[in-house]
């Protein structure tokens, strides 16, 4: 009997000024340098994440499926309504590419993933942030059938793949998979780390002591199970 994978769905924009953002960028910031450089940002959503890479760049335009998204942007930056398996861009005409919290919502992560070499010029960075399998709790909604059962629903991540993919409507990555798809696309990986949960939308005790101690957890052997992966890949340069 072959289980039918459930057809994946989009996925909402991060809120503007979370910490969330914070706590991407903030690991984006000690790993890469945008300064000078011509960006995309893919899946922008609503631009809370984009006009903080903006800042930190040369020239920066957003690309979004949902036009409402693109409409919600605070400030006035060049942007694009498109879908990630065909960009409407010139061949090797950006530095980088980011996709965050994005690729797993996609139709087809493998053609987006070839879409963003053909765009970024030999020596260009694909940055991308994505779901963690090894982290403890699916964050998005999963089903049994028709049935939504909820988020943040615990281990439902750690089932094999075939189970895990026909209950949730969003891709889960374990770091040998996210490798992979960057390589069959003819990247090279130049790191790969993982992001503890900002927990936003959990009113627990403590949460500022937690987030300080999350920079030290992604540092050390229990950095496997946070609740995303973090991957700079690069295209050659010949």
């Amino acid at each position: 009997m072959t289980l039918a994978v459930r057809p994946t769905k989009l996925g909402g924009p991060a809120p503007y000024d979370s910490y969330a953002i914070r706590k991407r960028i903030g690991a984006l910031d000690q790993s890469i340098t945008l300064q000078g450089k011509r960006v995309l940002d893919l899946g922008c959503g609503n631009g809370s994440y984009t006009i903080e890479l903006a800042k930190r760049s040369q020239w920066l335009c957003g690309a979004d499926i949902q036009i409402s998204n693109l409409r919600q942007f605070r400030e006035k930056l060049p942007r694009v309504q498109t879908v990630g398996e065909h960009l409407p861009l010139a061949d090797e005409s950006f530095d980088a590419i980011t996709m965050i919290e994005v690729l797993e919502h996609t139709d087809d992560d493998e053609k987006v993933a070839r879409e963003c070499w053909r765009v970024l010029r030999p020596g260009g960075k694909l940055i991308l942030f994505v779901p963690n399998k090894l982290y403890p709790v699916e964050s998005h909604p999963c089903y049994l059938g028709r049935v939504c059962i909820g988020r943040n629903i615990p281990l439902v991540s750690w089932l094999p793949s075939k189970i895990h993919d026909t209950m949730c409507s969003a891709r889960i990555y374990t770091r040998g998979r996210l490798q992979g798809l960057g390589e069959s696309a003819g990247f090279e990986l130049q790191s790969i780390g993982y992001i503890y949960p900002p927990l936003d939308n959990f009113p627990l005790p403590f949460k500022g002591l937690y987030r300080k101690l999350s920079w030290l957890l992604e540092k050390s052997p229990l950095r496997v199970f946070g609740v995303s992966l973090f991957a700079i890949f690069v295209k050659p340069k010949s």
